[in-house]
């Protein structure tokens, strides 16, 4: 489900992904790594989201960048933050790595087995 605007996203900063807000629709995934690498940024991938349904799927404005590690985020975040691009000014984020509901019942399944274990030598005895 969306999340309410102006509300942050659950979940843990990501260490190497950056989020880029703002773009252009007709920016493609190799327009982002190229905004990236010209800004003297090492780029691992870009992927701009684009819409589930359509032919051509669209943009939708926002796209992904994981640039390795933290020391490329920060340096990242100083140069292209608020750079104009194609008449707009760029948002340059750090990304939030969701909480999925597959974390959540993995650790309650640990957690379940733990006391499992706990509860067995007590019975026991």
């Amino acid at each position: 489900p969306p999340r309410p605007a102006g509300e942050d996203p659950l979940g843990e900063p990501s260490k190497t992904v950056l989020f880029v807000a703002n773009l252009g629709f007709n920016i493609d995934d190799a327009g982002l790594s190229a905004l990236f690498t010209d800004a003297g940024i090492s780029v691992k991938s870009a992927r701009i989201v684009r819409r589930r349904w359509g032919k051509p799927r669209k943009s939708k404005g926002y796209g992904f960048v994981d640039v390795g590690d933290e020391d490329q985020q920060k340096k990242a975040i100083e140069a292209l933050q608020g750079k104009e691009v194609g008449g707009r000014a760029i948002a340059v984020k750090i990304a939030v790595n969701p909480l999925n509901d597959g974390d959540v019942s993995e650790s309650n399944d640990v957690k379940a087995e733990e006391k499992a274990e706990e509860a067995a030598p007590a019975a026991a005895a």
